[in-house]
C-alpha cells in the first residue's frame, strides 16, 4: 500500500513541542484524573492506565485512522490539523517488549498531506484506502492505494456539498458521513443544501439522505453490531469561539433498519457536557467513547456516563487502533495523545503488507 510510505520521502520535520506547557512528563501516572463512575469504566481502565501524550506544536488535530501492519506490532496511525491544512502519519511500533507505551513504540510524525483542502473526519474503507472529509474540498476524497486523492462524492442533486465533517464505512462497504454548514461559518463558500446525513453506495453512486433533522450533524460511528447508528449534533457551537447552551450538544442513536439503507426515527442516546460532544468511536461491548471540552467522555450502551479521560484542552475526536485494537488515539487540541485500555474497539483494523 504504497500511500502510506509516500510520508518517508515526504519529510517536512518533526513537531516541536509548544513552549509553556504544563510539564506532562512522558510515561508517568495519568497526568489529568481518570474519573471513574462505574466499575465497567474502571475495569476498561486496569490497574495502572497511562497517558502518554505523543506529539505536540499542531493547530487543532482531527481525523485519527489507525492501520495495521500484516505479521507485526507496527502500524500506521494519521490525523489531521485542520488549523495548518495538513494530514499527518506517524509510524507506530507497538507495546513490546514492556507491555506499555515507551518513547521505543513511535517515531514522531511527518506530514503526509499539504494542502489538505481543510481535512476533518477520516476513516479507511473496506480496501484500507484513506477516506477524507474535507471543509473547503467540499467533498470525501479518497486516496487511492496508488497515492492519488480522488472525489469519492463531492455533489448532492446538483449542488456542491456543504463541508463534510465526519464519516463512517459499513460492513457493506457504505459510508455515512455528515454534512453540517461549518464551512461557510469559516470560509468564504456558501452552503447550498440543508445540514444532512448521507449515506453512500459506491457500487451504485448513489448518495441519499438518511437523516435531515438535525441542525449541526458532526460525528458519526456504528454499534458493534451495525443495529444503531449514532450520530452526533453539536448545534452548540455556530461558529469558533461561540456557545448556544440551549442549542443541542447530544448524540442521537438511530436504528437501522431492515436492509440497512434506511434509518429509523432518532433517539436521544446522552447529552454532553460542559462543551459539546465532536468525534466518537466504540468498542466490542457498545461503550461509546467521545471527544468533548473536558477530554474523553465514556458512555455505556444505555446512555450512561461511566467516566472520563481528563484532557488538559479540548478533544475532538479518537480512534482505536495498535496490533491489539487496545490502543486509544486520542486528538486534543494541538496534540495527540495514546493509553492503553482494557477494551477493544468496535471496528476491525484494516492490514496492510510489509
Amino acid at each position: 500500500m504504497r500511500w502510506l510510505f509516500v510520508a518517508a520521502v515526504l519529510f517536512f520535520g518533526y513537531c516541536e513541542t509548544i513552549e509553556n506547557q504544563p510539564p506532562y512528563p512522558l510515561s508517568e501516572s495519568p497526568q489529568l484524573p481518570l474519573e471513574v463512575y462505574d466499575d465497567a469504566f474502571a475495569q476498561i481502565l486496569g490497574l495502572e492506565p497511562k497517558l502518554v501524550p505523543l506529539a505536540k506544536g499542531f493547530g487543532f488535530t482531527e481525523g485519527p485512522v489507525y492501520v495495521s501492519v500484516e505479521g507485526s506490532e507496527e502500524g500506521y496511525f494519521l490525523f489531521t490539523d485542520q488549523i495548518n491544512d495538513n494530514i499527518w502519519i506517524l509510524r507506530w511500533h507497538g507495546i513490546m517488549p514492556y507491555h506499555q507505551i515507551t518513547p521505543l513504540s513511535w517515531d514522531p510524525p511527518v506530514i503526509y498531506r499539504h494542502p489538505s483542502n481543510i481535512a476533518n473526519g477520516q476513516t479507511l474503507d473496506l480496501q484500507g484506502r484513506l477516506l477524507t472529509a474535507e471543509t473547503t474540498g467540499r467533498r470525501v476524497s479518497i486516496t487511492e492505494l496508488d497515492g492519488r486523492v480522488m472525489t469519492l462524492v463531492g455533489f448532492y442533486q446538483g449542488k456542491p456539498l456543504n463541508s463534510p465533517n465526519d464519516l463512517v464505512v459499513k460492513s457493506d462497504g457504505s459510508v455515512w458521513f455528515t454534512d453540517p454548514s461549518y464551512g461557510s461559518l469559516q470560509f468564504p463558500q456558501e452552503s447550498y443544501l440543508p445540514n444532512n446525513v448521507y449515506r453512500f453506495d459506491p457500487k451504485t453512486k448513489e448518495l441519499t439522505v438518511v437523516i435531515g433533522d438535525l441542525k449541526m450533524p458532526n460525528g458519526i460511528a456504528f454499534s458493534p453490531d451495525e443495529k444503531i447508528l449514532y450520530v452526533i449534533d453539536s448545534a452548540a457551537i455556530q461558529a469558533p469561539r461561540t456557545y448556544y447552551e440551549n442549542n443541542a450538544h447530544a448524540i442521537y442513536a438511530y436504528d437501522v433498519m431492515e436492509g440497512a439503507m434506511t434509518l429509523g426515527k432518532g433517539r436521544l442516546f446522552a447529552k454532553v457536557a460542559p462543551g459539546f460532544p465532536d468525534g466518537m468511536r466504540l468498542d466490542t461491548m457498545g461503550n461509546l467513547y467521545v471527544g468533548a471540552l473536558d477530554g474523553v467522555q465514556v458512555f455505556n450502551p444505555a446512555g450512561k456516563l461511566i467516566g472520563k479521560i481528563r484532557m488538559p484542552k479540548e478533544t475532538a475526536n479518537l480512534t482505536f487502533g495498535g496490533s491489539g485494537n487496545d490502543i486509544l488515539f486520542i486528538c486534543s487540541s494541538d496534540a495527540v495523545w495514546a493509553i492503553k485500555l482494557n477494551a477493544k474497539g468496535a471496528k476491525v483494523i484494516p492490514v496492510i503488507k510489509k
